[in-house]
């Protein structure tokens, strides 16, 4: 059949071998084909390019790089080692892959779904970074270079445990507020007053003080950055929590 072709163009042949016109276009860019070129420069694909085009296709089959498949049809290369060194490094692919995959389902077995401890601290660096260029000018001006280096201390200390407690504390905190608000509950905004007290303690070591309270939320107003964690729900819920925390010191 192939002995008797003349030529094809691109269209032709993409409907030949199910390529598409791109692939053969990036083949070619790679070096693997050059197909003659007839009127107006268009592709003209002959027997021997065919022919080419489905030992090409044998080998992407086998997952082997375009590289190293014109490094065969060029006879740099032997066949039979490039084909050798291939199935070494499938060998290789496999066995990382089934590292990995009897990893995962060891740790789906336990239940074990927690980060690396090096990752972990990668992430604790990082939030940190971010606070910095974010909050540090402010939270220095307010509260000194040592309350704010010994906070980052005692961050780069916590455990997946306390962060998890921390996060899961500041949203409670956060839906306590917009729920008082919307709902004018005293005893609600108290809750949440006492819970950020000791959810501000925890990163500071020590227990904050009425001014240092009144203060942190006096900045939370000013600052829309701040103010954005609290307007959750409701405009104002940042003004209700400065004065909840006043009230409650004043008591």
């Amino acid at each position: 059949m192939y002995d008797i072709l003349v030529s094809m163009n691109i269209k032709e042949m993409t409907k030949l071998t199910g390529l598409t016109s791109r692939t053969l276009r990036v083949w070619e860019k790679a070096g693997l084909l050059a197909p003659q070129r007839g009127e107006n420069s268009y592709r003209e694909y002959e027997t021997a390019d065919l022919t080419r085009i489905f030992y090409i296709m044998s080998l992407r089959k086998l997952d082997m790089p375009l590289s190293e498949i014109r490094d065969i049809l060029s006879d740099s290369t032997d066949e039979k080692v490039a084909l050798s060194e291939h199935l070494t490094r499938l060998h290789q692919e496999r066995d990382r892959l089934s590292g990995l995959i009897d990893n995962l389902t060891i740790k789906l077995e336990k239940g074990d779904y927690k980060m690396s401890k090096e990752d972990f601290e990668l992430l604790k660096k990082q939030n940190l970074q971010e606070n910095e260029k974010k909050y540090g000018e402010e939270i220095r001006q307010n509260y000194g270079e040592d309350t704010v280096n010994a906070a980052n201390k005692r961050y780069l200390k916590m455990t997946p445990e306390d962060m998890k407690w921390a996060e899961s504390s500041h949203k409670k905190i956060v839906d306590l507020l917009n729920k008082a608000f919307a709902e004018k509950d005293e005893l609600m905004a108290r809750e949440a007053v006492e819970l950020h007290a000791e959810w501000l303690s925890f990163y500071w070591a020590k227990p904050i003080t009425a001014e240092a309270h009144k203060a942190m939320t006096q900045m939370y107003v000013d600052d829309p950055r701040f103010r954005k964690n609290y307007d959750r729900d409701y405009t104002g819920v940042t003004e209700f929590f400065r004065d909840a925390v006043i009230n409650y010191y004043e008591e």
